[in-house]
């Protein structure tokens, strides 16, 4: 925890240098880090580390171990020996031999991406999941998480991709596998969102979703990948499509970044965990996530109201008449509803009501 003022003002510098970034840092009403945030922090930054991060730069920018080094007065290989451990845990983020500081997203999410962090230090991860959840929910950081200072979610449902109805003309980044397309590097993680959930032993899905198939993209991916934690793996772009449709028959949300280049992640949801649906299912923001431009369509002809699509809707979108009948309002667009439809009876159909950032 905090040892000193020092150590407590190396910490609010660490977490500042992230104001700008997308996600950000849980703030007081001053503006402030949280104390909650800075004990979270310092479990990741002892003094002597704190004092080095907070001259990284974050990433994706770097800087080289020659000229932090030579920035530090410090031997370049007993700076190397004393970052290899925060490096590894992946609270300093190496790429050969340029480093800096996490992101926000891994900085809330690492602890539970990396196996060395929940088995290896378990009683440290069983802090970091309680800390971070004090803070995403109690200290409104969910609002700073799930949306943009102009409100924009920072998330969006991506629908299934086989099951867009193929007469419409589609645009390429709502589907899951145009996303993928866009890269060649990629790690299977974790997800964070139900590790930090098992972690407190409170996961509500866990006799019904696995945990690992979430995916990072090229920077990111080459960054967890660097760090050579067993439970990370890279696979080819086929094997990631694989995974996706996996996962959404099983019943999991695919979403990505809410911007149309550069997607970095592509998450499979749960609706009782994931730090995004759940400002829709648990928290009140209704812009937590934004749909994506497709709806549910019942073909009444077809549709035997057998109750499949209604018990796999994660956005209470749908109810049971003489037929299956949607609520366009709350329909996510995921696809949930058409991929296990036992009488093919439900299409995804372009409709145009979210605008996609340009970056």
């Amino acid at each position: 925890m905090i040892r000193s003022e020092d150590h407590k003002k190396n910490l609010i510098t660490i977490a500042k240098k992230l104001e700008r970034k997308s996600q950000s840092y849980p703030k007081d009403a001053n503006g402030e880090p949280t104390d909650t945030y800075l004990k979270y922090l310092s479990i990741m930054y002892n003094p002597e580390i704190a004092e080095i991060v907070k001259h990284l730069p974050v990433f994706p920018e770097t800087i080289s171990i020659v000229k932090l080094a030579k920035n530090l007065n410090f031997d370049k290989n007993e700076l190397i020996k004393l970052l290899e451990e925060p490096a590894r845990r992946g609270f300093i983020l190496k790429l050969g031999k340029q480093y800096s500081q996490p992101m926000p997203l891994f900085i809330y999410d690492m602890p539970f991406i990396l196996k060395e962090n929940y088995e290896s230090h378990k009683e440290d991860a069983i802090k970091f999941a309680k800390l971070s959840r004090y803070f995403y929910e109690k200290e409104d950081y969910y609002k700073t998480w799930q949306n943009d200072r102009k409100g924009t979610p920072r998330f969006r449902v991506l629908t299934v991709s086989e099951e867009i109805e193929p007469s419409r003309e589609i645009i390429p980044i709502e589907e899951v596998y145009s996303v993928i397309d866009k890269w060649d590097d990629f790690a299977v993680i974790p997800c964070p969102c139900r590790m930090r959930a098992e972690v407190e032993e409170i996961r509500e899905c866990k006799d019904k979703y696995p945990i690992h198939n979430c995916i990072l993209f090229g920077p990111y991916a080459k960054a967890v990948l660097e760090m050579g934690d067993p439970i990370i793996k890279g696979i080819d772009k086929d094997q990631v499509k694989v995974l996706t449709k996996e996962a959404a028959e099983i019943g999991l949300v695919h979403c990505t970044d809410n911007r149309a280049e550069n997607c970095t992640i592509l998450c499979a949801c749960c609706e009782c965990c994931c730090g995004m649906l759940k400002g829709l299912t648990k928290l009140d923001n209704p812009r937590a996530i934004a749909r994506a431009n497709y709806l549910s369509e019942i073909d009444k002809e077809l549709c035997a109201a057998c109750g499949t699509c209604l018990e796999r809707c994660k956005f209470k979108a749908i109810f049971l008449n003489e037929t299956a009948q949607i609520i366009p309002e709350n329909c996510g667009g995921c696809g949930l509803c058409d991929i296990t439809c036992p009488e093919d009876a439900i299409k995804m159909v372009r409709y145009e009501r979210e605008i996609i950032p340009s970056t």
